[in-house]
């Protein structure tokens, strides 16, 4: 049997540990565990995924976001104005941008929705938009805070 190649995101690391292991979801999850301190039990899926990883049959690789939480209340704060929205914490943050930027959220117009981005409360720096929305979970909580900005990075 050949080890499954493992790429994890996990609750609170914005680094992408990649290991290799058996291909079944003990071994997947024990290393999931041994990589966040205190963790018993942690939720499994698939990058990009909104169900729980049920099963890795078949697979050779496979990018799994590990997180205590099932679900995350992501809320975004634009012009005074703040919209909350629960997503997994695999989703990605072009997901929860384009939930921000669209009509259940804060309905940017064509023109503003591509200079959209989303930034952590108190920082400067746009989040990646393949990275999972649950790198930036508030520690001990199921809770995202991100400000909707139209600042132009692309000049620094």
């Amino acid at each position: 049997m050949n080890d499954l190649s493992l790429e994890l995101e996990l609750e609170g690391n914005t680094a992408t540990t990649v290991l290799q292991v058996p291909p079944n979801l003990e071994a997947i999850a024990a290393a999931a565990r041994a990589h966040v301190p205190g963790a018993d039990a942690l939720h499994l899926f698939e990058k990009d995924s909104d169900e729980e990883l049920a099963s890795v049959e078949g697979r050779r690789a496979i990018a799994i976001v590990a997180h205590r939480c099932k679900q995350l209340a992501v809320k975004v704060d634009f012009n005074g104005g703040s919209h909350t929205e629960r997503f997994p914490p695999s989703a990605t943050v072009g997901k929860v941008l384009r939930w921000a930027t669209g009509k259940r959220g804060f309905n940017l117009d064509d023109d503003a929705r591509p200079k959209a981005n989303l930034i952590v409360r108190g920082t400067e720096q746009p989040l990646p938009k393949d990275a999972p929305i649950g790198r930036y979970a508030i520690a001990g909580t199921c809770n995202v805070e991100l400000d909707l900005t139209l600042k132009d990075f692309t000049n620094g």
